[in-house]
């Protein structure tokens, strides 16, 4: 039996606070240097990690899938992520620029004040994005598992600037899917991931990148069941500084199965182009 992502956060605080002063007090590339190191300790010390790159590298038919140079590459585009992410969240995020594919279909839908469901993946960097929704006339709501340590989180609260959004933690009961639906009837935008679950969830099962992998059921039963339109959302890093995020057209009245297939065709695409921005660090096929 594969082993499921545990829901978990491995981050700690004094690897937060050293980058959260670093982005506060000297120029960005300042941070990124500082990664260097920290991937290469991934590198050598992360056993899973290494082996779940290995084992997507080689779902996507790269060349030599066990070259250290994929995996070296990968664990710096995801420290990246993460600075990126804590810059914006910080207020120092000036240097880094975002381009818009599709972007008026989300106005088109905030028009129409009765709310949409946002579908991302860990593959680049979707955390980010959504600090750029203010463009967006509408309400913004990011469904996340509160896993992070609360001494982490109050860090990051005591550090953020104008943060654009709220957060609906994902509970143990039922009720952050009642957040969900009052979120959507006022016509908010509703952002979650939809590749991880974790034991005891619900799951729907295709072939992913030429393997069968399993994907958690319910945002796709929730986009159909609560009849909202659905869009599938990126945010890729393309260049040193700089973001492509885009949106795919609207999906509505469509069972679960089928949104499931259209997020699975795009997810597939947007690996392949940006094979380096992979972020799921665990076995991720079935056995």
């Amino acid at each position: 039996m594969t082993e499921r992502w545990s829901g978990q956060s491995q981050a700690g605080k004094a690897g937060f606070s050293i980058f959260l002063w670093w982005i506060q007090h000297l120029p960005l590339i300042f941070s990124y240097l500082l990664l260097y190191p920290v991937a290469a300790f991934y590198l050598f010390f992360s056993k899973k990690a290494n082996l779940s790159l290995i084992e997507y590298f080689q779902q996507l038919q790269v060349a030599n899938p066990d070259s250290i140079h994929h995996r070296y590459k990968s664990f710096l585009n995801f420290g990246q992520s993460l600075v990126d992410k804590l810059a914006v969240y910080a207020g120092k995020g000036n240097r880094i620029t975002f381009d818009f594919e599709n972007e008026q279909e989300l106005h088109r839908l905030a028009s129409t004040g009765k709310g949409a469901l946002l579908l991302g993946a860990h593959l680049g960097n979707w955390e980010i994005a959504g600090q750029l929704l203010y463009r967006i006339d509408a309400p913004i709501h990011i469904v996340m598992r509160d896993n992070e340590e609360e001494k982490i989180k109050q860090l990051l609260e005591q550090h953020s600037k104008g943060k654009s959004f709220s957060i609906i933690p994902i509970s143990d009961d039922a009720s952050f899917i009642i957040s969900i639906k009052n979120a959507l009837a006022a016509g908010g935008l509703v952002c979650m991931h939809a590749d991880r679950y974790m034991s005891g969830m619900r799951t729907l099962k295709s072939t992913f990148l030429g393997r069968v992998a399993h994907f958690p059921f319910g945002p796709f039963f929730m986009g159909s069941k609560l009849k909202v339109p659905i869009v599938f959302v990126y945010a890729m890093k393309d260049s040193l500084y700089h973001y492509q995020f885009s949106c795919s057209q609207a999906y509505t009245d469509m069972s679960p199965e089928d949104l499931f297939q259209r997020y699975l065709n795009l997810l597939e695409e947007k690996a392949k182009l940006y094979p380096y921005q992979w972020y799921n660090f665990y076995p991720f096929w079935e056995d």
